[in-house]
């Protein structure tokens, strides 16, 4: 079972693993001019780690670099809205191989959610690497099959203030209803959520490698649930409190950030805020 895009397996998941060669991948690609300067990713894999970005060339051919931009952007829009919002807590729902609470210049307080069992193996990762874990960072293992998100996050200390949720490359592996219960385990706060769209909806330039990486997703039994277009997650937001505040896309990060990207299943970052 996955909620929130927690693990039960005891690792990181396979699609996690991906995401993280991804964003080391286009560190290696890009160097100064890389989105994201995720130095700790390829570490946290492991050994597979080149492999994986080897296979993933192999598979996606020359779209490869531009969905590891895409998946650097998908955090870097998160962690620029983080900034912009002056926020002084920050939770990563499904946080897996995530590593801002490593590679942030300030102090905001990391609540990283995920299943105690996966939290566990990133933090005998860690400890093999040599790398401590950050005074900003508290671990928030929760095990919705024992207790809720509410729950979860009171018991890990999370405070009154300002409040900012990152909940990436998650929501799409989720069932609505699974997807509905976490959005109303929500206190008030800033929310980056991403989310992929119905495969009528997708651009002819990523219908093949939406196509191709769905299969390996299923081979891996972490098959996508549910894609939603972007008028229908903007209600069910709603439904829950949330009003959209920006939207963006893959024809988004060349604009701002001067690289081409492509993402999977179109998939969107909102930006939204739940102020009761």
């Amino acid at each position: 079972m996955q909620r929130s895009g927690i693990s039960e397996t005891g690792r990181a998941s396979r699609t996690a693993m991906m995401t993280a060669c991804a964003r080391g991948a286009h560190l290696v690609a890009h160097g100064p001019r890389a989105l994201l300067a995720d130095w700790l990713a390829w570490p946290l894999v492991g050994p597979e780690a080149e492999s994986m970005t080897v296979r993933s060339r192999t598979v996606f051919g020359d779209s490869a670099p531009l969905l590891a931009t895409w998946v650097a952007a998908r955090s870097r829009f998160s962690e620029d809205w983080l900034a912009a919002s002056g926020a002084g807590q920050y939770v990563i729902l499904g946080a897996g191989l995530d590593t801002f609470a490593w590679r942030q210049t300030g102090d905001v307080r990391v609540f990283e959610v995920d299943h105690p069992a996966t939290q566990e193996w990133k933090r005998s990762r860690l400890d093999a690497l040599g790398v401590p874990a950050p005074a900003e960072l508290v671990w928030a293992p929760v095990d919705f099959e024992a207790e809720s998100l509410t729950d979860g996050l009171s018991r890990a200390g999370l405070g009154a203030g300002d409040t900012f949720v990152s909940w990436l490359g998650v929501v799409s592996y989720l069932s609505l209803d699974a997807i509905r219960a976490t959005l109303a385990d929500l206190p008030p706060c800033t929310l980056a959520v991403s989310h992929g769209a119905p495969q009528d909806m997708l651009p002819d330039e990523i219908r093949a490698v939406s196509k191709t990486f769905r299969s390996i997703a299923v081979r891996a039994g972490e098959p996508p649930l549910t894609r939603l277009a972007p008028e229908h997650f903007a209600d069910l937001l709603g439904e829950h409190g949330f009003e959209i505040v920006e939207r963006s896309g893959y024809a988004d990060v060349e604009p701002r950030w001067g690289l081409p990207a492509l993402n999977i299943g179109n998939e969107r970052v909102v930006l939204a805020v739940k102020r009761q």
